[in-house]
């Protein structure tokens, strides 16, 4: 029994069914309430919700959970998008994983973003990165499966992933230490889910191609060769090799050594 096997049929129970779920309605709860809000309303409401650890040992005490229900958009309209995204993807995780596991990835996102509030108390942390961890872990495991781009275009999930994490990438390297160290914390969950497996699955490849290596160079060396004019089976297909006491000889060569 692995080690998360262990863990699940211990705290398995605690587990919130539907995670998702709640995160997508408390996003939606929270563009609302931002997008109708006065300004100065607004930015103290976001101000409340971003997680600063000047915040919690002020007594927000909510602060390290409630930065995740900031949606990666204020846009109307991509919010829409953003959300059916997010909750198509969670639910799809939470299906495959159970809800233990799933509950496991984003909390362990969660304490490491709350973690990493200890170097940098003032620096307000967002949910964007650790809501891309999810879409990471999604096209992780179904890399095959199609979103049609604009409705039109189909792109694979893997390509999706990929160029998801090379913008973020792009963008964490403009920004300063705070947001890189933001970008470490929150990706962080998907090498300890999906670290080992992958490191199976490079040792698996490395071998295949080893053993394609040694059938090629096992395909391309002679396995017949005369022992008197050199011939071989690959360079005088044509000929019918045979094996003698002394060695063996082609048929070009078997009456040379039958005269003798």
């Amino acid at each position: 029994m692995s080690f998360l096997d262990k863990l699940e049929k211990r705290f398995g129970s605690w587990a919130i069914r539907g995670l998702t779920n709640y995160i997508v309605v408390g996003q939606a709860l929270t563009f609302l309430m931002v997008s109708l809000s006065p300004p100065e309303t607004a930015i103290r409401i976001l101000e409340l919700m971003e997680y600063r650890l000047v915040n919690f040992l002020g007594g927000y005490f909510w602060n390290p959970f409630s930065f995740i229900l900031i949606p990666k958009t204020f846009s109307f309209i991509w919010i829409f998008f953003s959300l059916m995204i997010l909750h198509m993807m969670g639910s799809a995780l939470e299906e495959h994983w159970g809800a233990f596991r799933y509950n496991l990835y984003v909390l362990l996102g969660i304490v490491f973003v709350v973690a990493s509030g200890v170097v940098f108390p003032y620096h307000a942390f967002s949910s964007y990165f650790l809501l891309t961890s999810i879409f990471l872990a999604f096209a992780y495991l179904h890399p095959e499966i199609e979103l049609n781009i604009f409705f039109v275009l189909p792109v694979k999930m893997k390509w999706l992933g990929w160029f998801t994490f090379v913008l973020a990438l792009f963008f964490v390297l403009r920004e300063g230490a705070a947001t890189r160290l933001e970008f470490v914390a929150s990706l962080i969950n998907f090498p300890i889910f999906f670290g080992a497996e992958i490191l199976r699955r490079i040792r698996s490849k490395k071998r295949v191609r080893t053993m394609k290596a040694a059938k090629r160079k096992q395909e391309s060396e002679p396995f017949h060769t005369c022992s008197l004019c050199g011939a071989t089976d690959i360079s005088h297909p044509e000929r019918d090799f045979r094996y003698r006491k002394d060695g063996g000889v082609c048929s070009e060569c078997v009456p040379l050594r039958e005269e003798d």
